[in-house]
């Protein structure tokens, strides 16, 4: 088993490092990648279905008025925190927005430094704005000089230095070919460029780099040395670089989760206290339990919206937030064997 390998098995043992693009797209999909309306009805579509099945074997006295409305009241009295809520996150979002002129500029300046010296490193003029095609550089200059390295195997004549660099080579520019593969696909927005990223280049593959140079780096030749060096460098943008986009991620999530709780609560509450007002009458006028069954299982599923919005966003946050815990250097919960 390569070296790669044995680090991919023990990170996939960390519970604070992100899962690789390859394992289970269809868990990804769901915590990730799918999009989060069409999540949204579908977590929608389940509680309508398990009101709507209840409801039909009889356990929801539908025609008793007084116990749909407790139910339906317990649910919109449920949904009022969510201003609560809603005012914790606009503040969150504008605490890492609002600054005085210093505090800008000095970051706007530490921006501007990072961007040359990738420049520098890339032998690029000025480099991409948009996130994807920023990664995409940072990706594909690692990729040359891993391919760099591995042409100086030839000319060693220490055969197991050799079968290392060629390993580990292999290992960067597989992963390489992989997030290139997501990237062209990419829309370049903040999350798709994040989202080709999560599971890649982690922390183990700086580490791996690193020891080589501290091991090795007097018996490589000059050329793979040198590239070498720089692909520690570049190893740690990337890093950089993902870590920073996924702060640009938060704050627009958390922006536009706010302001689709607001959009989302508004009509659950006026709905449901219509609900509240109406429901005898309809019994009144109605009187067929099925549908009855239908119009309670509709006005639960639309009150129950806002938590699902809430459940559906927070998770990919949270999720997101955990599997890029291993920053830089760091591979948390690891033990590698040297």
């Amino acid at each position: 088993m390569s070296r790669d390998e044995t680090i991919d098995e023990e990170v996939a043992r960390s519970d604070l490092v992100h899962e690789r693009l390859r394992e289970s797209p269809i868990k990804r999909w769901v915590v990730l990648d799918g999009n989060r309306y069409v999540l949204s009805a579908v977590f929608s579509t389940v509680v309508f279905l398990s009101c709507a099945a209840i409801g039909f074997a009889g356990y929801v006295p539908v025609t008793d008025s007084e116990a749909a409305t407790t139910l339906v009241a317990a649910i919109v009295g449920g949904t009022l925190p969510f201003i609560t809520i809603v005012l914790a996150i606009n503040q969150l979002v504008l605490s890492q927005e609002l600054g005085w002129p210093g505090d800008l500029r000095e970051r706007f300046d530490a921006m501007v430094s990072f961007r040359r010296e990738v420049e520098t490193v890339t032998e690029t003029t000025v480099s991409p704005a948009a996130p994807a095609d920023f990664l995409q550089l940072i990706v594909a200059s690692v990729v040359d000089h891993a391919e760099t390295l591995e042409s100086t195997a030839d000319t060693i004549d220490d055969p197991e230095l050799a079968a290392l660099l060629e390993r580990f080579a292999d290992a960067v520019t597989a992963e390489g070919e992989i997030v290139t593969d997501a990237l062209e696909t990419a829309n370049f927005g903040t999350f798709d460029a994040l989202s080709s990223i999560l599971g890649h280049f982690n922390g183990a593959h700086l580490y791996a780099a690193r020891t080589i140079r501290e091991e090795h780096g007097s018996d490589l030749p000059e050329t793979g040395a040198d590239a070498l060096e720089i692909l520690v460098e570049l190893l740690g943008y990337l890093a950089v670089a993902r870590q920073s986009f996924k702060t640009l991620y938060m704050q627009y999530e958390l922006a536009h989760l706010s302001k689709l709780l607001l959009v989302v609560g508004f009509p659950t509450l006026l709905g449901g206290g219509i609900f509240l007002m109406t429901y005898g009458s309809i019994v009144d006028a109605v009187g067929n339990s099925a549908v009855l069954v239908i119009v309670v299982s509709t006005v639960v599923t639309v009150v129950f919206l806002p938590f699902i919005v809430l459940l559906v966003y927070t998770f990919r946050i949270a999720s997101i937030a955990s599997r890029t815990a291993d920053f830089g250097p760091f591979v948390p919960r690891v033990d590698f064997e040297e």
